[in-house]
């Protein structure tokens, strides 16, 4: 009778080996750490193209201006007027350069000095963008504005939290 209670007997069978699912709790942990990690660079890309938006609306609307002018639409003195409106817009509403509105003259021009990081405001083209686009026999190299103001418009960048420059 034992003899056929070991027949009935199986053979000894190995337990499966542990599947991968579900995870350790500690995959669990990290998984939601990267997953932190990822919204958060998510949304600091997202601020940042936002604080972008007005410089890249500025320099497409400077070029639209600077066709208009060289193909006749707009007079020397409404591009100069234009193109000083739409960088104290940038910097006033686009930046937060409290500082622009009330600028003017040389001042003005020394403002855009400081964001330009050259001269070429208060002592080279640029100068066309002060008190001498209000002078009656406006005469200026505006390609040379073009390039000053082109120049400036590529070197501005979002200020940093808490500050003007």
């Amino acid at each position: 009778m034992a003899a056929e209670v070991l027949q009935q007997l199986r053979d000894i069978h190995l337990p499966d080996a542990p599947g991968v699912w579900p995870p350790a709790p500690g995959w669990w942990v990290l998984a939601l750490l990267l997953l932190g990690a990822l919204i958060w660079l998510a949304a600091r890309l997202v601020v940042a193209q936002r604080k972008r938006r007005p410089i890249r609306r500025a320099r497409h609307l400077y070029d639209e201006l600077y066709r208009r002018h060289r193909s006749g639409e707009v007079s020397t003195r409404d591009y100069l007027h234009q193109s000083n409106e739409l960088i104290k817009r940038l910097l006033i509403h686009g930046l937060g350069e409290d500082g622009a509105r009330r600028a003017h003259g040389r001042e003005w021009l020394a403002l855009l000095d400081r964001h330009a990081d050259e001269p070429a405001f208060t002592s080279g083209a640029g100068s066309a963008l002060g008190d001498a686009r209000f002078r009656p026999d406006v005469d200026t190299d505006t390609a040379a504005v073009h390039e000053v103001v082109s120049r400036l418009l590529a070197r501005i960048r979002p200020q940093p939290r808490g500050g003007a420059r």
